[in-house]
């Protein structure tokens, strides 16, 4: 009798694998890591960690930068679902991966087409939960790893072959993901909206300086700025964006430690993820030598490049109905004559079966409880959709609109210029 035939079927198993492969040698996988079972990779990024030699407490607290060395690590982050369901929590590990490169000689004897090693160094459990995302802060010159797993977020330091943590901050519900400038953390909570931290390495602490308290459920979450202004935005489930501001020194920030939303927008389109880009002027974008024309703009002008329209900062994102879009900050001016002109074409332009252009763009509020505490909506965001078709329009119906605003046609057509330049992101 064979004991092989007439049982149940096998059960596959899937496994995770990180890979290293060669781009120059027809994208071969030159070496691999596997993951345990029931093991998911999650998020996965290249850093440099600062080697420190002396623990957290010691005697020795003050460390010249100088002294310091970095090692570049691939660091990985993943999540344990139990096999057992979901009676027992998830939990997740990190990873710190170094790629050792083969010299041509050691390649020749081993007779392989590997051009390098995949080694692990160090890997840590994390029970707070599964490690969604990992970042590194880079503050006076000292390079340490951020950790989000579950609602926890980890402050890591490298030193003596293992991770030590040097400080935390613990958030509402899961957390998304972390963005990071200079010493500012922008935290995006899986249902509780967004947080913005400080970590302040004088008594290393992640503290919290303000908050979004109405019940969002956040699927991304970016920043924009123009000049010295700095705006955090997150997209929702509810396919919306919001705008926000830390503003401790208005009444409407309860003391300092809401954020002040400034304004809103329906997108109409889900995303999960923003990047940022420089908001160039139609001068450079036109210019065969962007370099030669910068040069030229700062000898004309000694405060070329000096003002806040010509330090902004854009956020662009793909969606899931393939579309790309951009978001750009605008000086006051434009935006209030941008805006009289989107109110106009608003009355003016035939929409699609007879459908309101404003009203598709107002803010869907959650259906969550206490979603609907704030009954106004802010508005404030120009439809680029919509005033990009006062371009096509024949040079009478331009002049029209532009008198009923009180404007000329040259002056929002470079406006209009400027905004589309501003958006481009290669």
């Amino acid at each position: 009798i064979d004991a092989n035939l007439g049982g149940a079927p096998p059960i596959p198993k899937e496994f995770y694998s990180l890979w290293i492969v060669d781009a120059a040698n027809e994208w071969r996988v030159v070496d691999s890591y596997d993951l345990d079972e029931y093991e998911h990779g999650l998020t996965l990024q290249v850093m440099e960690l600062t080697d420190f030699q002396e623990e957290p407490g010691s005697a020795q607290t003050t460390i010249e930068v100088e002294d310091l060395t970095t090692t570049t690590f691939i660091t990985l982050g993943t999540g344990t679902l139990n096999h057992n369901g979901e009676d027992v929590s998830s939990k997740g590990r990190v990873l710190l991966f170094e790629v050792k490169k083969l010299d041509a000689a050691t390649i020749r004897r081993l007779g392989t087409h590997m051009v390098a090693n995949l080694r692990l160094t160090y890997e840590k459990e994390i029970f707070h939960g599964p490690v969604t995302t990992l970042s590194c802060l880079s503050v006076e010159g000292k390079n340490r790893l951020v950790i989000g797993a579950g609602a926890d977020v980890n402050m890591e330091q490298w030193g003596n072959g293992k991770l030590t943590q040097v400080g935390f901050f613990r958030a509402t519900m899961q957390i998304q993901n972390i963005m990071i400038f200079k010493n500012f953390l922008l935290l995006s909570d899986a249902y509780d909206s967004i947080h913005f931290l400080v970590w302040r390495e004088s008594d290393k602490s992640l503290t919290l300086l303000a908050k979004d308290y109405d019940p969002i459920v956040v699927y991304a979450a970016g920043i924009m700025s123009r000049g010295a202004a700095m705006t955090f935005l997150c997209h929702d489930d509810r396919q919306n964006l919001q705008f926000f501001q830390y503003a401790p020194g208005e009444a409407a920030a309860r003391g300092g430690n809401k954020l002040v939303c400034r304004s809103d927008f329906h997108l109409g389109s889900q995303t999960i993820a923003f990047q940022q880009h420089y908001c160039r002027s139609s001068l450079l974008i036109h210019s065969a030598t962007p370099t030669s024309t910068v040069a030229a703009l700062k000898q004309q002008d000694p405060y070329h490049g000096r003002t806040e329209d010509d330090q902004r900062l854009g956020v662009h994102f793909g969606t899931t109905d393939s579309t790309i879009v951009s978001v750009v900050p605008l000086s006051e001016p434009v935006y209030w004559r941008l805006a009289a002109l989107q109110s106009v074409l608003a009355n003016a332009m035939e929409a699609n079966c007879a459908l309101s252009s404003r009203a598709w763009r107002l803010y869907r509020r959650s259906p969550r409880r206490g979603g609907c505490r704030n009954n106004d909506r802010k508005k404030g965001v120009i439809d680029g959709d919509l005033i990009l078709r006062y371009a096509g329009l024949p040079l009478t119906d331009q002049e029209e609109l532009a008198s009923a605003i009180g404007s000329t046609v040259d002056l929002i057509l470079d406006n209009l210029l400027e905004l589309e330049c501003g958006s481009l992101m290669l």
